[in-house]
């Protein structure tokens, strides 16, 4: 027999990592003790830990052919314990083979299927992870288990209709399955099936009256289908059933956002309607709360309905008429605006004279003549070695550098059962390597938003690795293709600047954003000082300039002023030679060397004394991703000694100096984590994410400079519809934490 002490010992040692001396210990247990078959199994776990597999393979040959059934239980149960072990510390490769040869022994273990697939998903390997599921299903075509996790990878790349058609099998099986019955109900509402929606989310209350998710679902398909007195019935019914998150949404709006110079329409508008359900105002009063968002949220023909339906039950004031007239303009029911123009001239003519000139000078803002001129770009080069190879250039205009391009990820540690897909990636991604290029008579675009940029050749090429989009997708993304671009796409651009000189391009997307100015405009200085570039060799330098961080870091970085061409926007300038370093990686997507760079800028290379601070960045100045009931939280944080600070009023160097010295920073996801790359190694990180916003490039810094990252996710207020009713933009959104103490239990993992 093995001894409990032997079993303790041995997967002590699996669990340290210690496999060499597991080995040796198992093989001296062995030699007193032959034919125990435990041992051998606990020797060929280890050999697969050693990556030895053909002598794993071998020992469980041999014990397949001498065991019994019990007996092959018992070390399949054995191998699946030490997998999960190896899942549990992100060694998924290890985990992945520990749980295959589990399978070939017992190929009815369900937990192991379903650990295979979530770690093919962390590794951003969806297709494996459904295949898995898949085979699971072929041996237990009722394992209802698999459904939900097969129907939750399809939803996890938005492909709705496989994910509804798992669903749909699974509600045969257990058709009062309220986990399964709910992500059915979502899944056709992201297809805006309302009729199917609205369907199984009546059967999910009728199991459950006390689902609380559902009348917010609910109520948005009836909001959808315009039956306004059921949307007020079901809403009514969710916010009475949520009081804690609604009176903590109206304290915070009382005590933090009404006291703001500026009041912040949008969180306004949400308190109205709230509060317009809570004392059970009238239809038309409601309708009209609901008219005022959707009109907000750019929703004009919804708006008009509401609108009107306010109207109807008598509720009429100039706000109503005035954005009445306006959704009928953008919508294009010219023949209707008169009518409420006579009514709104009744009641405000002033409001009224303001409405008709904006009319007559054509209201609509979208229609600025931004693009003045024909847009020529119609051909592109993948990459700016295309063009430089294709024109005979590689020798004189294109410059690569051997600078390290690989990205080492761990997944990070949170408190939820599953990581969020926003943080499926392999562990090992390769970057495009750095470069500098001099494209002569070349042209720089920069649309109004700041959203969309290109270079262009002479020749009217665009310049794929040059010319990136918003949104920053991941490296190799599919969806950023040069062939995507939108200028290709574009008729017109804007009036064209032409300039004589050389001109080097800092300029990219966002640029006043602190993260991008950080992380995707900077480090291109690093190239530009190892090809060696001379300022005077430079007639301009194309860089924004308008915030106190970038005047503040191009000083630093001994940028001379009187070189700086400031950005307009839009923006279309030709120059006799454009010197363009490319971005470190891709948009969003950094090296490690460019943190390095950053942090020799901006910190110095003094010597690091021990971290010992604890902070927590507020918001609670910024415009959004604010904590609800931050209050809460800081109450229980400066009882474990931490320090609330609000980084806008620090300069760049001093907020470098700060986080250089904490040992644990927790915050809301903001530009204010991009300094997590001044942290020393092993700084404890929390980032507070809203629950429809969790975009994972605080967790690639944290990885870059060797933080202990970890996450958590606020709650949805009501149900996933309520809540994107009041925050449309998912960038926007407030967070809200239902347990404030979850934070400390994160910190203590």
């Amino acid at each position: 027999m093995l001894s409990e002490n032997n079993v303790y010992i041995i997967e002590d040692l699996l669990t340290e990592e210690k496999y060499f001396l597991a080995k040796k210990y198992i093989e001296n247990l062995l030699e007193t003790n032959q034919e125990n078959y435990l041992l051998k199994n606990y020797l060929a776990i280890t050999y697969l830990c050693l990556e030895e597999n053909d002598l794993s393979g071998a020992i469980y040959l041999e014990l397949l052919l001498n065991i019994d059934e019990l007996e092959i239980d018992s070390i399949t149960e054995t191998i699946f314990k030490i997998a999960q072990l190896k899942y549990s510390q992100h060694n998924f490769n290890l985990a992945i083979e520990l749980y295959y040869q589990g399978l070939e022994l017992n190929p009815n273990y369900v937990g192991a299927y379903i650990d295979l697939a979530h770690i093919f998903a962390q590794q951003s390997n969806i297709d494996l992870g459904i295949e898995v599921l898949k085979k699971l299903l072929e041996n237990q075509p009722n394992c209802i288990i698999a459904y939900e996790n097969l129907g939750k990878l399809w939803e996890d790349i938005k492909e709705w209709k496989n994910a509804i058609a798992v669903y749909e099998k699974s509600k045969k099986i257990e058709p009062q399955n309220l986990q399964i019955l709910s992500s059915l109900a979502d899944c056709y509402l992201q297809i805006d099936d309302f009729n199917s929606a609205r369907n199984i989310l009546k059967e999910i209350i009728k199991i459950n009256p006390h689902h609380i998710q559902s009348y917010g679902q609910l109520g948005y398909v009836y909001l959808m289908e315009k039956k306004l007195n059921l949307v007020v019935d079901t809403w009514k019914i969710l916010i009475n059933q949520i009081p804690k998150i609604i009176n903590d949404y109206q304290n915070w709006y009382q005590q933090e956002i009404v006291i703001k110079v500026n009041k912040e329409e949008v969180i306004k508008l949400n308190i109205d309607l709230i509060d317009s359900l809570q004392t059970n105002k009238s239809l038309g009063e409601i309708s009209q709360n609901i008219g005022h968002i959707l009109f907000k949220q750019g929703k004009y023909k919804l708006a008009i309905y509401y609108y009107q339906v306010s109207l109807e039950h008598e509720v009429e004031n100039d706000t109503i008429y005035t954005n009445l007239i306006v959704s009928l303009f953008y919508q294009n029911q010219y023949d209707n605006i008169n009518i409420y123009l006579e009514k709104l001239k009744v009641i405000n003519s002033h409001q009224y004279q303001i409405i008709t000139q904006q009319i007559n000078s054509n209201l609509d803002n979208k229609k600025e003549d931004e693009y003045q001129i024909n847009n020529p770009v119609n051909q592109y080069y993948e990459t700016a070695y295309d063009w430089a190879k294709q024109n005979n250039r590689l020798e004189t205009n294109y410059y690569p550098f051997e600078l390290d391009n690989y990205l080492y990820l761990k997944p990070p540690k949170t408190i939820h059962k599953q990581n969020h897909p926003s943080f499926y990636f392999p562990e090992k991604i390769e970057l495009p390597k750095p470069f500098l290029v001099k494209i002569p008579n070349g042209k720089v675009y920069l649309k109004k938003t700041e959203g969309s940029s290109a270079i262009i050749t002479e020749n009217n090429y665009l310049i794929g690795d040059l010319s990136p989009e918003s949104p920053a997708l991941s490296p190799n993304h599919p969806d950023s293709h040069p062939s995507k671009h939108s200028l290709l796409k574009s008729t017109f651009l804007p009036t064209k600047t032409t300039i004589k000189g050389k001109v080097l391009v800092l300029a990219g997307l966002l640029n006043n954003v602190y993260f991008h100015w950080l992380f995707d405009i900077l480090p291109r200085l690093y190239l530009v000082e190892l090809l060696g570039i001379n300022w005077q060799d430079i007639d301009y330098i194309l860089v924004d300039y308008r915030t106190n961080f970038q005047k503040e870091t191009l000083q630093i970085f001994n940028i001379p002023p009187e070189k700086i061409l400031p950005l307009s926007f839009p923006l279309y300038l030709q120059a006799e030679e454009l010197i363009i370093p490319s971005f470190p990686g891709c948009i969003a997507w950094m090296p490690s060397w460019s943190c390095q760079y950053l942090k020799s800028k901006l910190l110095g290379y003094n010597k690091e004394q021990k971290p010992h601070k604890k902070l927590y960045i507020t918001r609670n100045n910024a415009h959004s991703r604010r904590l609800i009931n931050e209050q809460e939280l800081i109450k229980l944080l400066k009882k474990n000694e931490f320090e609330i600070v609000d980084l806008e009023s620090f300069s760049v160097k001093q907020q470098a100096e700060l986080l250089s010295q904490a040992k644990i920073i927790i915050s809301p996801h903001g530009s204010g984590l991009s300094n997590l790359v001044f942290c020393q190694p092993n700084t404890k990180v929390v980032e507070i994410f809203a629950p429809n916003y969790v975009y994972p490039c605080y967790w690639l810094v944290s990885n870059l400079v060797d933080l202990d990252y970890h996450y958590i996710i606020g709650e949805t207020i009501g149900s996933f519809h309520f809540h994107s009713f009041l925050y449309p933009d998912s960038r926007l959104e407030d967070i809200y934490l239902e347990n404030p103490k979850a934070i400390l239990d994160l910190i203590l993992l």
